[in-house]
């Protein structure tokens, strides 16, 4: 990690090129954080090491909330919109291209050659698509170039390539995580007996619950695989009142977090995933710090998708019993 400070204050300041893929950043942003990104802390970062002569944010910005706009011209950043190219294949689907990505690497390059004197370019993205780019800088033009990525979503490649890295770390807020928790708890104890809670329901139906001024509604998938990263939420194997097996997403009552929402007694005796009886107590001793685990079995977890878009879809309960209903009814033949 690069913590330089600016250099050349007794002449002229150094000078950066700050570039921003703002897709990969947004989105790598609310599906770690669960909340949207803030420019003016890509700026703060960029100023450690020079003055941002260029500073460019690359996307389709009709695919992204206005107040995104505002927050690029608070921190400085000039939006070059570059509108997604739409075709079809020859089944009839509708085919998305993004002509964002070429245009960043066009510009920074043309930047490089008509400004010889920005030895430091920040390139705000973790897609290994831009390794040649970036080996381009470092080796041919023997430029500095430091990856700005979101922990978690920059390619290990990208980052070889430029030798440097400086991740976008933000500090997670306990309180919102407190009131989400409060609000999962809700939601469960609402559920019909008969119910279990799962992730993709739970997806769907946790904006009732939730206080949006905290959490945006299209951010809350992206908490939910957040809690299942840190444990706060855990799976389950299950079967419902039909026999079918299902796995469940609880709530973790050992988890430190879950028992400062809640208030539980630390004494009281709960039931781990493998359905042995321990105390909150003994569970948090052996355990005293918790870290994002690798998931073991990943066909537990839903694949990640752009969190403003809506996860696979499942039967919601009164779909279920429905469907229950309906299978157990006689049925009536005609002769």
């Amino acid at each position: 990690m690069v913590n330089g400070p600016m250099a050349g204050r007794t002449g002229r300041a150094d000078e950066v090129a700050a570039f921003v893929d703002f897709e990969n950043i947004r989105y790598s942003t609310i599906n770690s954080y669960g909340r949207e990104p803030d420019p003016v802390v890509w700026r703060d970062k960029a100023l450690k090491y020079g003055l941002m002569s260029v500073a460019k944010a690359y996307a389709d910005f009709d695919q992204h909330p206005p107040y995104v706009r505002t927050r690029l011209d608070v921190a400085g950043f000039e939006m070059n919109h570059y509108p997604v190219k739409r075709s079809q294949d020859s089944q009839g689907r509708e085919k998305l291209a993004s002509r964002s990505d070429l245009n960043l690497v066009v510009d920074i390059i043309n930047t490089a050659l008509v400004r010889p004197d920005i030895k430091t370019f920040l390139l705000f993205s973790g897609d290994k698509d831009f390794i040649r780019l970036v080996t381009t800088l470092r080796n041919r033009l023997g430029l500095r170039v430091v990856i700005c990525g979101v922990p978690g979503s920059v390619s290990p490649d990208l980052v070889a390539a430029a030798g440097e890295d400086d991740p976008i770390e933000l500090e997670q807020t306990e309180d919102i995580d407190i009131s989400v928790i409060q609000s999962i708890s809700t939601y469960v104890e609402q559920l019909h007996d008969g119910f279990v809670p799962t992730q993709s329901h739970m997806s769907r139906s946790l904006w009732r619950f939730v206080d949006r001024s905290k959490l945006p509604s299209e951010h809350i998938e992206a908490k939910v695989m957040e809690f299942l990263r840190k444990q706060v939420l855990i799976k389950r194997q299950t079967i419902n009142g039909q026999g079918n097996e299902l796995v469940t997403t609880e709530l973790n009552p050992a988890h430190p977090l879950v028992i400062e929402a809640l208030e539980i007694d630390a004494s009281v005796e709960v039931v781990d995933a493998e359905g042995d009886e321990h105390s909150a107590e003994d569970e948090a001793d052996g355990q005293p710090e918790w870290r994002e685990e690798p998931v073991e079995d990943e066909d537990l977890y839903d694949e990640p998708q752009p969190p403003n878009l809506e996860n696979r879809r499942s039967r919601s309960p009164w779909e279920q019993e429905f469907s229950t209903n309906r299978n157990d009814r006689p049925r009536r033949y005609m002769p």
